[in-house]
């Protein structure tokens, strides 16, 4: 790939100057000359049914050491479409830049309709679409149950089964969302929580067998202070991705770039954003709660 491709020459230049200063007492500098730096507009974009919908905007930055300078994000609107036509316009998160969402109680995507998202540049009036989407069949979680152990009280077995699927499910991720004391999940649920899932598994659209897991997770909480607590309950939620999402999951795992480094200069990732870079999809959920 480019970027792998790119990251062995760096490291070839330095192995040659490496090796030639322990060869003589002089110091060279090897000049390297980056590509010119070119802003992209990358958005990361997905709908769940439970956990709503959710798009960051941004301009692609240049690598360490490449010269240039970040735009400002221009005035942006953001909407959701259904068969072509806008159906809710997703809130800018106040005190934030470019990160935008639609709070689960006000969207519920169905299956068999096409879905994108359309990103308005407001001073220019230019229109930024996605292609087209659907969202997967719902999953089928059961027996969900849990195992302690008292000698070893931080941890926790968890035992599920799920059901079997058609064919059309690009990926498959389970997350154990642990619950405070209060009653509030320790981890934002979306779809960054997924792709980071232990329990994430690429389906390639084929059909799926139903089957069972156990998985041991950690059951700590860490609070605000430093200190820690033992999570009374977990909120186990199953989730199917869209191919379109699972694809830039794969090329993203090979490139090893999760994180910020999506946001630098553009990558050879997947994309189905037309008119810039990035990924939108859906992706429907099912949740089972359960006490320690």
């Amino acid at each position: 790939m480019m970027l792998r491709k790119f990251c062995r020459d760096i490291w070839i230049v330095i192995g040659v100057a490496v090796s030639f200063v322990g060869c003589t007492d002089h110091k060279t500098t090897i000049p390297f000359e980056f590509p010119a730096y070119s802003p992209r507009l990358i958005v990361l974009s997905s709908v769940g049914t439970i956990s709503g919908g959710e798009a960051v905007v941004s301009w692609s930055r240049p690598l360490r050491g490449q010269p240039g300078v970040v735009p400002a994000l221009p005035k942006l609107s953001v909407f959701l479409l259904e068969e072509g036509e806008r159906i809710i316009k997703f809130n800018e998160v106040p005190d934030s830049v470019g990160y935008f969402v639609i709070n689960p109680e006000d969207i519920s995507p169905k299956l068999g309709i096409a879905y994108s998202i359309e990103i308005l540049m407001e001073e220019k009036a230019e229109r930024i679409t996605s292609e087209k989407c659907y969202l997967p069949e719902k999953p089928v979680l059961t027996d969900v149950n849990i195992e302690l152990n008292p000698n070893l009280p931080s941890l926790y077995t968890l035992n599920w089964s799920q059901g079997a699927a058609k064919e059309g499910i690009g990926a498959t991720a389970l997350y154990p969302f642990l619950i405070a004391e209060k009653g509030v999940k320790t981890t934002k649920q979306g779809l960054s929580a997924y792709f980071l899932s232990p329990e994430f598994r690429f389906t390639d659209g084929k059909p799926l067998h139903g089957r069972t897991g156990s998985k041991r997770f950690d059951r700590q909480i860490k609070k605000a202070d430093g200190s820690t607590e033992l999570a009374k309950e977990v909120d186990v939620t199953l989730a199917y991705l869209s191919p379109d999402l699972a694809r830039f999951k794969k090329e993203i795992d090979q490139l090893g770039s999760l994180g910020e480094a999506i946001f630098q200069t553009v990558r050879p990732l997947y994309s189905n954003i037309i008119g810039a870079d990035g990924i939108f999809g859906l992706y429907n959920e099912t949740s089972v709660r359960a006490n320690f």
